[in-house]
């Protein structure tokens, strides 16, 4: 009998350490305090109820006044090139007025792009405010108070804060970067730190390693274990292009935040995301521009509704639009893509602030967006293996394991000759691909979640069509693929933005095949 007790005093405390195993997972600080946002399986969790961050983007500028390090609304923001305010309190004031209309318009957190870090020729740190430089390592104080400002006024208007800091790539932005986590260990109101924005556009070492990568985001986590234990941690990933270096599939990330706009390729990259990384999902910056000219801002609304019920129902755990008001710098995607416009004047439900703007049509519909309950699982994109249309050369392969077992979900990569047009497609369930180009690929870059990375010079095989010598010249050859118009693409009469003709999405002039190419598993420490 005490032999029985014995054994079964061990297995419950064996289930007692495999418990709290799993917990640590998730929390390796122990459990979370009341008022911070956690991860419990694909959703976010606040207090016991289930967290949806419906977040706005919102960019500040950097300001000092009356001797203070300013966290500044945008200098764009309201009017257009200069500030509104010339004192630490009415800037607070200006930040309240955005933060309470953000709130009213049905927004529960922001994305706070604090990133704008420049560095001077001796790769020194600085934010560069309206009247000096403010170095990190001379003022590292003085920024965070300033940020603390700008925090204490989101907890007041009951903002979550997703803070988008400068990559800590080199020693004195990691130093600063810990002071940061430091300071703000306690505040729930940040519920999370983006360590990178879009690594496959701003990343500038371009031979890093996966291996490499895993590296660097395992020492970002380390650091966040240890000095901010009760918040998340993520990136901003790009398209899923990032798989060929900042591959998230690896990466010990609290979850994945994606970065998407294009109505021909949304849908795709948010299926692929989903099905291919294994990881709570959230869709951190999505936006159509419209100024209500040549873009009507009904475009804007079919945009929203359509985006937010495909990408709900793909199952992600937060959306978040670019950004709070319209800007004057860029190309028309940049400049147009705010909920509000600079035209006529918006007051807050008490009255208290005025500001320069309006919000668009779009605003009505976010008011409902997170009433919206998920009907079916997302069905797979009918582009999603030509996302963008092309329609001259078709390229058949296989991506395959060590075992020639086909891979899923790899992403292939082609470029043209001088490196000026690329294009990329996903495998299927069996590991082929169909890679359409309008122009000759001879540059390929070939990998999957958790594999390998090749890259390969070679020519495909023609196998139909006219040969390579009597090569014909073909339409939109050097057309880049960020500049495909959707509205191409729109069936007459089309009844929203994403009435596409299925049948452009399938054509070729020209086919060809492509051997087919190994991964292997990666083999990380």
């Amino acid at each position: 009998m005490p032999n029985k007790k014995r054994c079964c005093w061990q297995v419950i405390c064996i289930i007692g350490i495999l418990l709290s195993l799993f917990a640590c997972r998730h929390h390796p600080a122990g459990e979370p305090k009341n008022g911070f946002v956690r991860i419990e399986g694909e959703v976010f969790k606040l207090n016991n109820d289930t967290f949806f961050p419906l977040m706005l983007n919102y960019v500040v500028s950097y300001r000092y006044l009356d001797n203070e390090f300013v966290v500044a609304p945008c200098i764009y923001y309201e009017n257009m090139d200069e500030f509104e305010t010339f004192t630490p309190e009415d800037n607070q004031m200006q930040i309240q007025g955005h933060l309470k209309l953000i709130k009213e318009m049905g927004f529960n957190s922001i994305r706070l792009v604090f990133d704008r870090v420049s560095f001077d020729k001796n790769n020194k740190p600085f934010y560069r405010t309206d009247s000096n430089d403010i170095y990190l390592h001379k003022y590292q104080k003085e920024i965070i108070q300033g940020l603390q400002r700008f925090v204490a006024v989101a907890k007041t208007e009951d903002i979550k804060i997703m803070l988008l800091i400068k990559a800590p790539l080199n020693r004195q932005i990691e130093t600063f970067t810990i002071a940061l986590l430091k300071t703000f260990k306690d505040e729930p109101a940040i519920f999370a730190y983006d360590f990178f924005n879009e690594p496959l556009y701003f990343d500038t070492i371009k031979n890093r390693t996966k291996e490499e990568v895993f590296q660097i985001v395992s020492h970002w986590a380390d650091i966040m274990h240890q000095y901010a234990p009760h918040q998340l941690f993520t990136i901003g990933m790009a398209e899923p292009l990032e798989v060929f270096k900042w591959d998230p599939s690896i990466l010990p990330i609290d979850f994945v935040q994606i970065h998407s706009y294009n109505p021909l390729r949304i849908k795709s990259e948010i299926y692929w995301y989903k099905h291919y990384i294994h990881k709570p999902l959230m869709l951190g910056e999505t936006a159509l521009p419209a100024e209500n000219d040549s873009i009507p801002y009904q475009y804007q609304c079919e945009y929203f509704d359509h985006v937010f019920r495909y990408a709900k129902d793909c199952g992600v755990c937060g959306f978040g639009w670019w950004e709070f008001q319209d800007a004057n710098i860029g190309v028309f995607e940049g400049k147009y893509a705010g909920i509000l416009h600079h035209n006529d004047t918006t007051y807050t439900a008490d009255g208290k602030h005025r500001i320069l703007g309006a919000p668009k049509p779009i605003a009505e519909h976010i008011q409902t967006a997170l009433e919206y309950i998920p009907q079916n699982q997302a069905s797979r994109p009918f582009n999603y293996y030509n996302m963008l249309g092309y329609s001259n050369i078709c390229i058949k392969g296989k991506v395959v394991n060590k075992r020639n077992k086909g891979i899923e979900g790899a992403v292939v990569r082609g470029w043209n000759k001088d490196w000026s047009v690329g294009m990329h497609t996903f495998t299927d369930s069996e590991g082929n691909f169909t890679l359409y180009s309008n122009d000759s690929c001879v540059h390929f870059k070939i990998s999957a979640p958790g594999m390998t990375c090749e890259e390969l010079f070679c020519e495909p095989v023609y196998v139909c069509g006219p040969s390579k010598d009597s090569m014909p010249v073909l339409p939109m050859q050097k057309l880049e693929y960020q500049q495909i118009n959707y509205q191409y693409f729109l069936v007459p009469d089309a009844q929203n933005i994403f009435d596409f003709d299925t049948t452009l999405f399938s054509r070729y002039i020209i086919g060809a095949y492509l051997a087919p190419v190994r991964l292997n598993k990666l083999k990380l420490d």
